[in-house]
């Protein structure tokens, strides 16, 4: 095992966060700032190319001051390595969130991108054009701060760019957030070029996707040239007009249609939300992050603040409590973002104990490819004696509030599943009435999985038979018989291909120096695999 590095330069490191050929990232403790830092770690035996870009990001930086980019405090080389220190954000990569809520709020993807074009606009004053926007390139820490990171393959428009780092026809980037233009020579291509990017990255944020898919082909190469991808709000009907406008004009296959610079991205941005031109937007940001989906709307949860201070009696703020531990608060102030699901689960009794019987419920994404988990989409189910029949169990789980799409649910009980496909319409596409009423049962999606009518399935039976004192295993003279079909039958390979799950059996063991056992067992429909251990008390055993 390699030894942990304790120090680099003046550096005490914390932890190492990722090892590769060429390198390696770790946390360490600047001496004097006493903060948290990013350290990334080139060897020399990395490309000359490499090395310089390595350089060139470090120098970038180090002229960038801005809120929205990440510093750049120290650049230096020991030993045979080279070293940038950063500073350290505490929050997730863009990438990881979407991942995580599977795509954002119109008005919460705006606010975010709003302060990635703040940063953007204040590199491309300098020159600066980044050439890799993406969103795992975009940070945003748990205070609500979005940052621009990773400069590696930037370069100074109008500079002269080290010709073996750039060579003309060189083609630099992450092809699905490329504009048309980078494929040909990214040495070239201006700030215009970032621009597309930015409108990709709005796109991949309001609708979990990306307008092309990321394989670097002929064909994929040819529909970005051509403008040819899934209007936004066909993924995603609750795209919002304004975000679907500027990935319009965002997304110009030509650099001259573009909009020409980020200032104006801010700009429609402020009307839209009514935000003050140079307000930040980390207030909202955070309280988002925080679980506070509404947080992007702005002027809502003003309103919403005033009405709750005005009428906060004690019934009313445990009213409040409750339905916002229900969800309700969600059908309330997100009609027009969310829908609901009640799942509920038929059982046949089948002469069981209810006790004996446990029903989950996974939920997953249908994006109709990988089909992801939904984050905290485990539902629990419980039993419902009030809505049980004579033939009949029913459990229901919990109301789940869910953004409008698609859906799948997966039901378990015992060794029987039950997988659904559903789509979930927003309360307010639902309601047949002016006002949404949170709770009610007519605005939600109903899903039942029912285990009814289940057919007998081959039953494997497997024996043990033992000396109850010794643990030896017994064989031969052991006979071993079953009652089937109202007699008792010896058991043999034409009695065990009979054997059949959901029906109840006697089983007896005789042996001419031991005790006869009988047992009698009830098999459920769902069980297709029996292990009989059987220990048997010796006649001489005292």
């Amino acid at each position: 095992m390699a030894k942990m590095v304790e120090s680099i330069g003046k550096y005490r490191v914390l932890k190492q966060l990722a090892q590769g050929g060429m390198g390696a990232v770790y946390t360490a403790l600047h001496p004097t700032l006493d903060r948290t830092v990013i350290i990334k770690k080139l060897t020399m035996r990395g490309s000359a190319d490499i090395r310089e870009r390595f350089r060139r990001e470090a120098q970038i930086m180090m002229d960038l001051r801005n809120d929205a980019i990440v510093d750049v405090y120290d650049h230096f080389r020991e030993g045979s390595s080279y070293y940038i220190v950063l500073e350290y954000v505490d929050g997730v990569s863009l990438e990881t969130l979407i991942q995580k809520r599977r795509y954002l709020p119109s008005s919460m993807a705006l606010l975010i991108l709003r302060e990635v074009c703040r940063g953007l606009a204040y590199a491309h004053e300098r020159g600066v054009v980044h050439r890799d926007i993406k969103p795992a390139n975009i940070l945003i820490s748990n205070e609500g701060e979005v940052k621009l990171v990773d400069f590696g393959i930037a370069t100074i428009h109008g500079g002269e760019a080290p010709s073996e780092l750039t060579r003309e026809g060189m083609t630099l980037g992450t092809p699905s957030y490329m504009a048309p233009e980078q494929f040909h020579n990214t040495r070239a291509v201006d700030h215009r070029a970032d621009i597309y990017s930015v409108g990709v990255v709005l796109y991949e944020m309001v609708t979990g996707k990306r307008p092309y898919p990321s394989s670097f082909s002929a064909e994929v190469v040819a529909r970005i040239q051509k403008g040819r991808y899934l209007r936004p709000r066909r993924v995603n009907p609750q795209v919002s007009a304004c975000a679907a406008r500027l990935i319009r004009r965002l997304l110009k296959p030509r650099p001259e249609r573009r909009i020409s610079d980020l200032e104006q991205v801010i700009r429609r941005i402020n009307r839209h939300l009514r935000l003050k031109p140079h307000g930040r937007a980390t207030a909202q940001i955070k309280r988002y992050l925080a679980g506070e989906e509404s947080a992007g709307r702005v002027r809502r949860s003003k309103g919403l603040v005033a009405a709750v201070v005005l009428l906060c009696t004690l019934p009313l703020l445990i009213g409040v409590v409750w339905g916002v531990g229900q969800g309700y608060h969600r059908e309330l102030f997100m009609p027009g973002e969310y829908g609901a699901l009640d799942a509920s689960t038929r059982v046949r009794k089948l002469g069981r104990d209810v006790r004996d019987i446990r029903v989950t419920g996974h939920l997953f994404i249908d994006d109709n490819e990988s089909i992801p988990a939904l984050p905290n989409g485990r539902l629990q189910f419980v039993h419902a004696p009030e809505l049980e029949t004579q033939q009949f169990y029913v459990f229901r789980a919990p109301r789940q509030q869910l953004p409008a799409g698609a859906y799948r649910l997966k039901v378990e009980t015992g060794g029987s599943v039950s997988w659904h496909s559903f789509a979930v319409r927003t309360l307010r596409e639902r309601s047949d009435t002016p006002f949404v009423i949170p709770g009610r049962q007519e605005d939600a999606e109903r899903v039942t999985a029912e285990f009814l009518e289940l057919d007998e399935l081959p039953l494997v039976v497997v024996f043990d038979i033992h000396d109850r004192e010794t643990g030896a295993r017994l064989g031969d003279p052991v006979e071993i018989s079953v009652h089937v079909g109202n007699r008792w039958r010896v058991w043999d390979e034409a009695v065990a291909a009979e054997m059949r799950s959901g029906n109840t059996y006697r089983f007896r063991f005789e042996h001419p120096e031991y005790s006869t056992q009988e047992f009698g067992l009830a098999i459920d429909p769902e069980q297709t695999r029996l292990l009989l251990n059987v220990g048997l008390a010796s006649r001489t055993a005292r």
